[in-house]
């Protein structure tokens, strides 16, 4: 194996080591992709991530579909050996130029779910705090991301029937670093005992304006991080930060995913937004996709298992129970797309409201 590629000839090294070696040694340290395309009239959704774990000698990605409460999901799996590129299997990402334009695509094969996407930015790119947890001398999360809106236009297969994308809403982010839950094992040191919390996390768009925060708050409501902006469409308007976010969440009876809900955004400027959601369909199932102990081996991402490349098919049809071939199916964490007004102005976005615990405001957990 060369430890040299293309990206050791430009001027770009963070580190006294190639590219192909990572600042650290943690096998948790990832970088990767992810995509969300939705149609117009909201049949069909698609989400696609890829990611490459160089400590692991691992490239795997995933493509999962959702129409009629369906949820079908392809998974990838390669040895990375000396190939960085964005490819595993048949899914291939490729960036046209950077921030602006990238397609996306999966070849069609012996498995349910193709497409040939192209993307095109419609905001600029915005790039989050730090994400940072250190506990008992040990590293939980140091990572980067940033995120960005766009559109998509090609086309979508899902079991033999094709739907053409003409400007499809997107929104996608690009992170890395290390964080836990990668590779195959983790150490419960430093993490102890798991307390309750609340973490919002939206990107939405309407015609005018592009709204973005991240919210993490713990079981009695006090914030523990915040992070977000408005940005405009007019370019001659700077972006303006959010400095708070107050929340009222309409959870499904008996689950912990929501059907409505409304924030009150804050800015600094004094003034205030107001963003009313309705979800789309359901929550994305992510163990469907590699996290959170998918793929069949139960190991989740970022583990070595030679070329790979497997499929199932997710029930969401009842709120909050998953089901896979009629049994129960452990979903892992829930991410909502949703139609949005922001002022009053129609939009649409991808809207996590994540939670752990018992959040007494709510009356989640016991």
């Amino acid at each position: 194996m060369s430890l040299l590629g293309p990206m050791d000839e430009q001027l770009n090294h963070q580190t006294s080591r190639p590219f192909r070696v990572p600042a650290t040694s943690d096998h948790r340290f990832y970088d990767r992709h992810w995509f969300e395309a939705i149609s117009p009239s909201d049949d069909i959704m698609m989400i696609i991530g890829l990611g490459i774990y160089k400590n692991m000698g691992v490239c795997d990605g995933f493509v999962s579909a959702q129409r009629n409460h369906q949820q079908t999901n392809v998974r990838f799996s390669r040895p990375l050996t000396d190939d960085l590129e964005a490819t595993v299997g048949p899914l291939s990402i490729e960036v046209l130029e950077p921030y602006e334009k990238l397609r996306v695509t999966v070849a069609p094969g012996d498995y349910p779910l193709s497409c040939d996407l192209t993307w095109q930015s419609t905001f600029p790119v915005y790039l989050e705090a730090p994400h940072f947890t250190f506990n008992q001398g040990r590293v939980i999360q140091d990572t980067s991301r940033y995120d960005q809106a766009g559109q998509w236009t090609g086309w979508i297969e899902l079991d033999g029937q094709r739907y053409e994308s003409d400007e499809w809403w997107g929104v996608r982010d690009h992170s890395w670093g290390v964080r836990q839950d990668i590779g195959g094992f983790e150490s419960s040191h430093g993490h102890g005992v798991r307390t309750p919390m609340l973490w919002l996390w939206t990107y939405a768009t309407t015609p005018g304006a592009a709204c973005h925060f991240t919210l993490r708050e713990d079981a009695d409501g006090h914030v523990l991080h915040m992070d977000g902006e408005i940005t405009w469409a007019d370019a001659t308007r700077k972006p303006t930060r959010i400095v708070h976010v107050d929340h009222d969440i309409k959870f499904i009876a008996g689950t912990r995913d929501w059907d409505r809900l409304v924030y009150r955004l804050h800015l600094e400027d004094g003034t205030e937004m107001v963003l009313e959601a309705e979800a789309l369909q359901r929550a994305w199932a992510y163990r469907g996709t590699g996290y959170e102990n998918g793929y069949e081996d139960n190991r989740g991402v970022g583990v070595p298992r030679g070329e790979l490349i497997e499929t199932d098919r997710l029930d969401l049809s009842i709120p909050g129970n998953v089901t896979r071939n009629g049994e129960k199916y452990q979903p892992g964490h829930r991410e909502q797309p949703a139609r949005i007004t922001l002022d009053g102005i129609p939009g649409t976005g991808h809207l996590p409201v994540m939670t752990s615990g018992r959040i007494p405001r709510y009356g989640l957990g016991r």
